[in-house]
């Protein structure tokens, strides 16, 4: 029921969520933010998956982790990597890993009702005082779209 591509649309950007399985059998994915101008063309704002840092090519791996998991029930732990922490502004800050909970609110068929789920992330209760702020939409629908 997951895994696919989920997108939310907030006027002309869209957060987009790709979450697959892996060979073990977990659940896996990243997220990106897209502005679509009036012809319909992309421009990245942010995505996870990209560089760890100026200094290598290496990419992160998922930052979307999947634990729990039912027919209509998915949680997680997500690491929102979506500002540049190499910024002078974030040095003070750590990375964390953040809650991810994601609930089937209306279940698609054929006759084009798309599946919709909750998006919901937040720190776990011992997040340090310096975990990195959360940038990504922390409490939203996303639709599914493939």
């Amino acid at each position: 029921m997951f895994p696919g591509t989920w997108e939310w649309e907030n006027d002309n950007q869209i957060f987009r969520v790709h979450l697959w399985i892996n060979t073990k059998g977990a659940t896996k994915g990243h997220f990106e933010m897209v502005q679509v101008n009036t012809n319909g063309e992309e421009t990245i704002i942010y995505r996870s998956d990209k560089p760890m840092n100026s200094a290598t090519p290496q990419h992160w791996l998922p930052v979307i982790s999947g634990g729990r998991q039912s027919e209509k029930y998915f949680m997680a732990r997500i690491m929102d990597n979506s500002m540049n922490y190499e910024a002078p502004e974030y040095q003070q800050y750590e990375f964390w890993q953040a809650r991810l909970d994601m609930k089937i609110i209306q279940i698609g068929n054929t006759e084009g009702i798309p599946t919709k789920a909750t998006w919901k992330v937040g720190y776990y209760d011992i997040t340090p005082n310096n975990a990195m702020p959360l940038n990504i939409p922390t409490d939203i629908v996303l639709t599914k779209v493939n």
